[in-house]
């Protein structure tokens, strides 16, 4: 009993340090938190001063489908419609848990009107990698890769520049469009804890 009683003091003590900590001090410098591969602020404000976040869907003009053939072009442009979906879903899913008030999707100007902050951004490449490559451990990863910003709506300043990408398959198993699908669906929730964590 007595050991239990001890596991269940130290749980409380790791909740209390690292599960309830809340939002950094307002007086706390503002640094890149290094959520996303690259951050650039254009501002030395905490977000906090932003009670809502709109996200606009990234563009998918000019993206590249690298590792891709003739044949499974159709797919990749298939998914490159969806793509915003699953960024959509991985945002909103870390957003749950986040500090600010109001998030949602932005897809005109009279919406982002509603919002104080507005992500925007683009898909810069779609690469299916090679299952063979995968299944064999020798490369052949999926990968994704945005670049973006964060503006102001009240001034139109831009606060923020940002790239990221994530990679999917190395355990050698998962189809290419899963594998797609994951990578962006994890950027999403980048975007979110880079927010978190300048608030």
């Amino acid at each position: 009993m007595k050991h239990i009683l001890h596991l269940f003091f130290a749980a409380a003590v790791l909740v209390t340090l690292f599960g309830c900590a809340g939002p950094k001090a307002a007086s706390t410098p503002l640094e890149a938190p290094d959520q996303l591969k690259s951050e650039e602020l254009k501002t030395t404000e905490r977000f906090r001063k932003y009670n809502s976040i709109g996200i606009r869907a990234f563009s998918t003009e000019d993206v590249i489908f690298s590792s891709t053939n003739a044949e499974e072009r159709p797919e990749m442009e298939a998914f490159a419609k969806t793509a915003n979906q699953f960024l959509t879903k991985g945002f909103f899913g870390e957003m749950k848990e986040n500090y600010y008030k109001k998030y949602g999707s932005v897809d005109s100007d009279d919406e982002a009107k509603e919002y104080d902050l507005i992500i925007e951004g683009k898909f810069t490449e779609f690469d299916r990698g090679n299952a063979a490559a995968r299944f064999w451990g020798v490369g052949g990863l999926a990968r994704v890769s945005v670049t973006g910003t964060m503006k102001e709506t009240a001034t139109g300043k831009v606060v923020a520049k940002f790239g990221d990408y994530k990679v999917a398959g190395s355990s050698g198993v998962g189809g290419s469009m899963s594998l797609l699908e994951n990578c962006v669906d994890e950027i999403g929730g980048n975007l979110s804890d880079f927010l978190r964590d300048v608030y």
